[in-house]
């Protein structure tokens, strides 16, 4: 099986770390996945030439392998133990079969040591899933971990405790694979202990081409019977069972989309996907589509089974996988959200057409901008888009964002009410330049005589302000990863924005903050200087090229509870996995946390000193504190019996 370095190759950054492990395979796509397991690691899973790694960084470490006995045979031996009759002359009994002990995986009760010669996150277990063709693509669901959501917030309970891909293959198979969240002990070597269940979609509808994107999400069964029990169960209650909903497009003919509706089933406490009742459908394209994502909105909003198309040729179209047909007038009038009284089919409808602007093409003709990917933002009431010539933007498609201007469909909860409509203006937008080189810069250093016009004048304050911007190289190979930062409880979702286009990548830490900048024009300076979209710089890929890009959510320690980035970036080139990372330093925690303590005894010193309640302990730690210069408050003496007094 192919193995995963646990020694990286450690690059410093200006702001951190670039943690590189070079592989004896080559990586096709690779992702972070959302949630962290139980003992807090953050989890990799990238595919390669024959599967899936799965790899856990970080968390407490394992604590030595457990085993228990299971429930049923445990039960099923007090109750023969019980028995009062015994029959001796049977000889046709068959022998009970002997208990199978499961082992318990558990962790330590604190933190893994920081070591000063490895500032960074271990990786504390890998395993292999093999496929046995090569992984084109994963999807992994897009939702908020623990802290981010709240409890009444209803999710799908099978991610509680496992994880959920979806991958297709070169052999034109689309397969989806679950293992338990929690890593497997390092003492369970055989992958039969794993829990790996891996179906092939597969029926009537299939693809006949290499499929080329997949993309999933969950949505929950309704039964015709329990509509009418809807009130009394409350909002968020147990409507029906929920199912796996898994998108896929190729190439065939002029362009195919498949979906395929995998009900999931919980038997014993553990849940499994039924290969058996899937329900699949297909849907032919106008054209080959560039990228599929659905919308990061969760069940019973109605946009949460919206597919978002992209298309090479220059569009952006909204799928809604489910049309809804609006229920009587009666229903309607009752004091009922809008999930509660819509009924969903299974027909699917396109929504809008989103269009980016013009660029002249090679005879001189105008043409549409190439569209390299798309994703949702604003937790699925925007779209982003990024461009080939380095061009990003978004459409604010229900008015939600700030300086939204009215129009049809400003402050809605959802566009299902639209069919056939389109946009084609941007709400904020951007470009990624490509850094100068060397030469370039120095041939921009040398002076040159040119009249003071207003746009020579602004040319040259942004070179003072922001340095040299360089050119923009058009690029076919990009991408967009998307990730919420605040709690689902906030008013709009805030999310950081990370982007790939040719060998660049950059950043936008907050798009909330740059959305708010960019519709403020009060201020002296140009409000884009604010909050801009910022280059990785220093990031060395070895000469490979880019594969992937994506958000990889820090394990959890204290050290970086206070920090406001609480994620890492995952870099995927051919033959290496980077991860660009904060250095560790547990040593900053302690000393914080001793600078404090410290600081709360200078203070109630100074206060009993100013009481004269202060004993000899106390004045020889202030005496000891002016003798180090590290006395921050003067020495102020009180006296027990004469006290302040204030005149009027």
């Amino acid at each position: 099986m192919p193995s995963f370095p646990t020694t990286p190759l450690v690059r410093t950054r200006d702001d951190g770390l670039q943690i590189s492990y070079p592989l004896p395979h080559r990586i096709h796509t690779a992702k972070g996945y959302p949630l962290r397991a139980p003992n807090g690691s953050s989890i990799i899973i990238y595919g390669y030439d024959t599967g899936l790694k799965v790899v856990w960084r970080g968390g407490r470490r394992f604590s030595e392998l457990k085993t228990k006995a299971p429930e049923g045979r445990s039960k099923g031996a007090e109750k023969h133990a019980d028995d009062s009759v015994m029959i001796l002359d049977s000889d046709e009994d068959e022998e009970p079969e002997p208990v199978q002990e499961e082992p318990s995986v558990e962790f330590g009760t604190e933190e893994s040591e920081v070591d000063p010669a490895a500032p960074y996150e271990e990786i504390l277990r890998q395993i292999d899933i093999p496929l046995g063709s090569r992984v084109l693509d994963l999807a992994v669901p897009r939702v908020l971990p623990e802290e981010a959501r709240s409890p009444l917030d209803p999710f799908p309970p099978i991610l509680r405790s496992t994880i959920v891909v979806s991958v297709v293959c070169s052999d034109l198979s689309t397969k989806v694979v679950t293992l338990p969240i929690i890593p497997p002990h390092p003492a369970q070597t055989e992958s039969k202990s794993w829990k790996i269940q891996t179906i092939t979609v597969t029926g009537a509808v299939t693809h006949q081409d290499i499929p080329r994107g997949v993309s999933l999400t969950f949505t929950c069964h309704e039964f015709e019977e329990e509509q009418d029990q809807r009130k009394s169960r409350g909002r968020f209650g147990t409507y029906g069972k929920w199912d796996l909903l898994v998108a896929t497009h190729s190439a065939e003919g002029c362009g195919s989309l498949l979906l395929h509706r995998i009900p999931i089933r919980e038997t014993s406490g553990s849940y499994r996907l039924l290969d058996e009742e899937i329900i699949s459908q297909r849907r032919l394209l106008p054209a080959p589509a560039q990228t599929i994502s659905f919308n990061p909105s969760a069940w019973p909003s109605i946009r949460h089974a919206n597919l978002l198309v992209a298309f090479h040729s220059g569009c952006v179209k909204i799928y809604s996988c489910f049309s809804v047909k609006k229920a009587s007038k009666s229903a309607r009038r009752a004091s009922l959200p809008q999930e509660e009284y819509d009924i969903i089919d299974t027909e699917g409808r396109w929504l809008i057409t989103l269009y980016p602007g013009f660029e002249q093409g090679p005879t001189g003709i105008p043409r549409r901008k190439t569209i390299v990917d798309a994703d949702w933002v604003l937790g699925g009431r925007a779209v982003i888009v990024l461009l080939e010539d380095g061009e990003w933007g978004i459409w604010d498609i229900e008015g939600a964002g700030p300086g939204a201007a009215k129009g049809p469909l400003h402050r809605q909860a959802s566009i299902q009410g639209v069919t056939g409509g389109s946009l084609t203006t941007y709400a904020v937008c951007g470009r990624i330049m490509t850094p100068p080189s060397a030469s370039s810069s120095e041939a921009e250093q040398r002076p040159r005589f040119a009249p003071m016009t207003p746009s020579t004048r602004r040319v040259r304050e942004d070179g003072l302000l922001k340095g040299s911007l360089g050119t923009a190289s058009p690029s076919h190979r990009g991408q967009i990863s998307v990730l919420q930062t605040n709690p689902s409880s906030d008013v709009l979702p805030d999310e950081s924005i990370l982007l790939r286009h040719g060998r660049q990548s950059a950043v936008i830490t907050s798009l909330l903050s740059l959305w708010r900048n960019a519709v403020k024009t009060t201020g002296t300076f140009d409000s884009s200087n604010r909050c801009r979209l910022s280059p990785f710089q220093d990031v060395n890929l070895m000469g490979q090229n880019f594969q992937a890009i994506s958000h990889l959510p820090a394990p959890a320690r204290r050290s970086r509870a206070t920090e406001k980035q609480t994620f890492d970036v995952l870099v995927a080139a051919e033959h290496q996995l980077t991860i660009l990372a904060p250095r560790l330093n547990e040593s900053d925690f302690e000393e914080n946390q001793t600078a404090v303590k410290q600081e709360d005894t200078d203070e109630t010193d100074q206060l009993m000193l100013q009481r004269g309640e202060l004993d000899v302990e106390g004045m020889g730690r202030l005496l000891n504190g002016m003798a180090n210069g590290s006395g921050n408050v003067p020495l102020r003496m009180g006296s027990p019996v004469k006290r302040t007094r204030t005149f009027v």
